[in-house]
C-alpha cells in the first residue's frame, strides 16, 4: 500500500511530503515517489495510487500532475522526453552504456535542446546544432591533473564533440526513421565536426609514440615490480587495459611450440558503478596473441606456472582489480623521473594507454603489415588502424629520407647553381 513520508530538514522542521510504493505491489517491485507540499494534496494522491493497485494515476505525470490527453501526446515529442525513450528502447548495448549515454545527455545535450520539439525545424536546424557545436568547442572540461593535484581544464576534445553529436544525431535519425515519419531529415548530417586529430590546444592530447628506448627509461623509474611487468606486457602485446588487467594463468596456452596469450576476457562496467570480468568489446577482440620470450618470462614472474589458474595476475593492495587511477597515478611519478633524468623528452607526455600505441608504432616502423596490426590489436575496421598510426618512429622517417635523397641524387648528377 502507499504511505506518506514526511520529509524533515536539519532543524526537525517538515519541508514536504513523500508518497511512496512499490510498482504494482511486488516486494521485489521498484520503489516509485511523488512529492508534495502539503499532506492533504499527499493524502489524495495516496489514495489515488492506492485506487490503481500501485501504479500511477491515468493523466498523472511525475512531477507536473494531472494533464490532458492532448497535452500528453505533445509531452511525448519533447526532446528530453523523446530521447530518453530512444535511449531506453534501444536493443544490443550493455546498461552502463545506456547510462553513459543519459549521462551525456542530461549534461551536454538537454541544457540545450530538452525542451525542443524533436518535430520542429525551427529548434533542430543547421542554425541551431552549429552553435551548440561551436559552443562546445570552447568549453573547458577537467582532463588529468596537475603535480599539486589541482584539476588541469583543457579545451573539449574533437572526439568528445563528435561523440556528442553523434548521439544527438542518433536521436534525431529515430525521429526521421518512425512510421510515420516525425521529421523529414536530419540536421546534425550537415554539420562540420573538428578534426578527430587536430585537439584544438597546445598540450593537447595526441598519441604519444614512444621509442623503445624511452619505454626501457620509463620502466626503469618505476618503483613497484608489479607496475614494470605491466609495462612490459603492455609494450610487448598492445593489450588494452581491461584486457591486461584481466588476465589470469589460464590466458596462456602452448600452441604449435609457442607460447601465446588468449585474449578471452577483459573487465566491464556493470552499469551500476561496479566491475565483472567478461568478454572483450568486440568479436575482433577476442584473439591469439603470440608473445616474445621477455613477454612470457615477465607472466612467469607474476605466477603463471604456479598460480591458481583463474588468479588475477594484476591487483590492487588488497588483491582486488586494479584500479586504472592507481596504475596512473604510479605512471605519472615515473614520467615526471625519466623527464628529469634525460630519458624521456620534456615534450611527451604518454599515458599508460601510449604503450599500446607505440607497440603497434614499432611494428609498422618495422615493416609489419597493417592487417597484421589490425589483427593483433583487436581492432574491429583496418580503417581504424590506418586512421590511428599514420605516424611513425623516427628510425622510420630516417630511412624515408635515404630512400627519398637517393632518389634525388643517387640517379643523376647533382644540379649546380649556374653562375650569373
Amino acid at each position: 500500500m502507499a504511505s506518506i513520508v514526511r520529509r524533515k530538514n536539519a532543524a526537525g522542521d517538515i519541508t514536504s511530503y513523500q508518497v511512496k510504493w512499490r510498482d504494482g505491489g511486488a516486494r521485489t517491485a521498484g520503489w516509485q515517489s511523488e512529492t508534495f507540499d502539503d499532506e492533504t494534496a499527499a493524502g489524495v494522491f495516496r489514495d489515488a495510487v492506492n485506487d490503481c493497485g500501485q501504479h500511477w494515476p491515468p493523466g498523472w505525470v511525475k512531477g507536473r500532475g494531472y494533464i490532458s490527453a492532448e497535452q500528453q501526446d505533445e509531452d511525448r515529442y519533447r526532446f528530453r522526453t523523446y530521447a530518453a525513450k530512444v535511449i531506453a528502447d534501444r536493443t544490443g548495448i550493455e546498461e552502463h552504456y545506456r547510462r553513459a549515454c543519459m549521462g551525456e545527455l542530461e549534461r551536454w545535450v538537454f541544457p540545450t535542446f530538452g525542451e525542443c520539439d524533436v518535430r520542429s525545424v525551427e529548434h533542430f536546424s543547421s542554425d541551431t546544432i552549429r552553435p551548440w557545436v561551436r559552443r562546445l568547442e570552447t568549453t573547458l572540461v577537467r582532463r588529468g591533473g596537475m603535480p599539486d593535484g589541482s584539476p588541469k581544464m583543457k579545451p573539449m576534445s574533437p572526439k568528445t564533440i563528435r561523440n556528442l553529436h553523434g548521439l544527438l544525431s542518433g536521436i534525431l535519425r529515430e525521429a526521421v526513421r518512425s512510421e510515420p515519419p516525425l521529421r523529414a531529415r536530419n540536421p546534425c548530417e550537415l554539420t562540420r565536426l573538428p578534426r578527430a586529430d587536430d585537439d584544438g590546444a597546445e598540450d593537447g592530447e595526441d598519441i604519444e609514440f614512444l621509442t623503445p628506448q624511452e619505454v626501457e627509461g620509463l620502466i626503469g623509474c618505476m618503483r613497484q615490480r608489479q607496475d614494470q611487468l605491466l609495462a612490459v606486457i603492455a609494450y610487448g602485446t598492445g593489450m588494452r587495459w581491461g584486457e591486461l588487467t584481466a588476465l589470469a594463468p589460464m590466458c596462456v596456452i602452448p600452441e604449435n611450440g609457442h607460447t601465446k596469450l588468449r585474449v578471452r576476457r577483459a573487465w566491464k562496467k556493470d552499469g551500476k558503478g561496479g566491475y565483472y570480468i567478461g568478454k572483450p568489446k568486440t568479436k575482433k577482440s577476442r584473439r591469439t596473441l603470440r608473445i616474445s620470450t621477455t613477454v612470457h618470462e615477465a607472466l612467469i614472474e607474476l605466477g603463471v606456472g604456479t598460480a591458481a589458474h583463474d588468479t588475477l595476475l594484476f591487483t590492487g593492495d588488497q588483491g582486488q582489480r586494479l584500479h586504472y587511477s592507481t596504475f596512473h597515478n604510479r605512471w605519472e611519478r615515473a614520467v615526471r623521473k625519466a623527464k628529469a633524468a634525460g630519458l624521456l623528452p620534456p615534450q611527451k607526455n604518454p599515458t599508460p594507454h601510449d604503450l599500446r600505441h607505440s607497440h603497434a608504432s614499432a611494428l609498422i616502423s618495422a615493416g609489419h603489415g597493417l592487417t597484421y596490426v589490425q589483427r593483433r590489436l583487436g581492432h574491429e575496421s583496418i580503417t581504424t588502424t590506418n586512421d590511428t598510426y599514420g605516424h611513425l618512429l623516427p628510425e622510420a622517417d630516417d630511412d624515408a629520407m635515404v630512400t627519398i635523397e637517393t632518389m634525388l641524387t643517387g640517379s643523376r648528377p647533382q644540379l649546380r647553381r649556374i653562375a650569373g
